[in-house]
């Protein structure tokens, strides 16, 4: 089973009400944000970069890093206003930051444009194979139409700090996450054409990583972030008239001792990029985050950093991830659910693996038997028919929802009548094959991201869905000549 270190705070309970089931996703989407190792920027508290055991030094921040990281190995402190590369590259805003890295806005001086600044923490810039798998996939075939979603290599560089050696990454700078564009829309969803584009990306980009021999081990909408158009024109002051200029929150340290040198005066929050879901109509997406991500071919035994609710089954009871990429998958099926309605698949009073075990059977049925057979917290939750124990113990009532009745519960309308998918063309059955294939419980079951292209829902639904997207995107931009 999953070790205790990945029990997670607890999301929302059952709903009934509309207003009050809004309430309840948007704090089961605080408390994944809190919990989970999210974009090394455009999140927040992430994997502590410093020893759980070590006494804590500063006051804690709220929507900020995790300050106890400002020491020898950790963040770098950064300031709007810095400068890097002999002046080059000037700090103008903060995008985001994550257990090893913060990420910031900067204007390049030589090519006269924004740039996003990942700089890792002294620690990782030792460890990450980021720069590495980044250029591999720089280096793929130009041709595949998954390549326009992962991010782009600018320029790579390293410099001395307070807290040691850092490697900073230079990258276009993105937009929000899919996660905040939901949790910053009035329906927590995106419009329905636009879900199925985001399907129809998601399976083109992890297929070119895929094809590139590199497994992202970290998927989830955090992680997904939305392309943002050209502001390159922007001054500075015209940048904060648009987005807002930079807030500063103290850190201050709780013996009142001073910060230097290896914290800042203050933290920066993160830029506010106002992109509700219900607002983006035409949406393209970057896979980003690679600082976990590995080669297929030199990493035998893998060990995946997915967020636990999103963790492929073969994880939850310790079997050796032996084909990574179907790992991928599964991940991706969580998480393209969550993206094409308005909450997540799998749903529990706490983020305990036992619960979520028991959520995936609820969803897809009896798990392969040497995985049944073992479980053993099993007796809490079925009998060994596999129904549901009549004298449960457990904190909440479970509630039996198949993934059919779950693919209705998207939020897309709940009769054939109401449905916002083509349920008379097929469409809803076409999208529970999808799921059901992503989600086979044995890692070899389950397609490749190549072949998930062919899918029928892929063929008649999502790929549709994006090419009329380019369209409209094409003949948008003649008509501006």
């Amino acid at each position: 089973m999953i070790s205790s270190h990945r029990h997670f705070p607890i999301s929302g309970l059952k709903f009934f009400l509309f207003q009050f089931t809004q309430n309840q996703h948007r704090l089961h989407r605080f408390s994944l944000t809190l919990a989970t190792s999210l974009h090394r920027g455009h999140t927040s508290m992430a994997r502590s970069t410093s020893p759980p055991s070590a006494q804590n030094i500063y006051h804690p921040g709220v929507d900020l890093e995790d300050f106890e990281g400002y020491t020898h190995g950790g963040f770098h402190p950064t300031l709007i206003g810095d400068t890097f590369c002999e002046g080059r590259y000037t700090v103008v805003h903060k995008l985001g930051f994550g257990g090893y890295s913060t990420i910031w806005l900067a204007r390049d001086r030589r090519n006269q444009r924004y740039v996003s600044l990942k700089i890792l923490t002294a620690e990782a810039s030792r460890e990450s194979r980021e720069d590495e798998i980044l250029q591999i996939l720089a280096k793929g075939d130009s041709t595949h139409p998954g390549k326009r979603f992962v991010p782009y290599l600018l320029d790579r560089f390293s410099f001395e700090g307070p807290n040691g050696h850092h490697r900073c990454l230079v990258g276009e700078p993105a937009g929000c996450s899919l996660a905040k564009s939901k949790e910053d829309s009035t329906n927590l969803m995106f419009p329905r054409d636009a879900a199925r584009s985001i399907a129809a990306q998601c399976f083109m980009g992890v297929s070119y990583l895929h094809a590139n021999g590199v497994c992202h081990g970290d998927l989830h909408l955090h992680n997904l972030l939305l392309r943002v158009p050209n502001f390159d024109s922007l001054s500075a002051d015209d940048l904060y008239k648009r987005f807002g200029k930079p807030y500063e929150a103290p850190i201050r340290r709780l013996d009142g001792k001073p910060n230097k040198p290896h914290a800042p005066p203050h933290a920066i929050n993160c830029m506010a990029w106002n992109m509700p879901a219900n607002e983006i109509a035409e949406p393209e997406i970057v896979i980003s985050d690679y600082g976990t991500s590995f080669i297929i071919s030199q990493t035998p035994s893998p060990t995946l950093h997915t967020p636990i609710l999103y963790a492929p089954p073969e994880e939850f009871f310790n079997e050796t991830i032996t084909k990574p990429t179907a790992a991928d998958i599964w991940t991706l099926g969580v998480n393209l659910y969550d993206a094409m309605g308005e909450r997540p698949l799998f749903e529990t009073f706490a983020w305990d693996p036992d619960d979520i075990i028991a959520e995936m059977i609820n969803t897809l049925g009896l798990p392969p038997q040497r995985w049944w057979n073992t479980w053993a917290k099993r007796s809490e939750f079925f009998e060994a028919d596999g129904s549901w124990v009549t004298d449960f113990r457990r904190i909440c009532d479970p509630i039996f929802r198949r993934l059919p009745k779950r693919i209705w519960d998207m939020g897309r309308g709940d009769t054939p009548d109401t449905c916002e998918w083509d349920v008379p063309g097929g469409e809803f059955n076409a999208l529970e094959c999808l799921f059901r294939a992503m989600l086979s419980f044995e890692p070899t079951q389950r397609p490749t991201a190549e072949q998930l292209l062919t899918f029928e829902y892929t063929v008649k639904w999502a790929m549709p869905a994006w090419e009329n997207q380019m369209k409209r995107s094409c003949t948008h931009s003649m008509e501006k000549r």
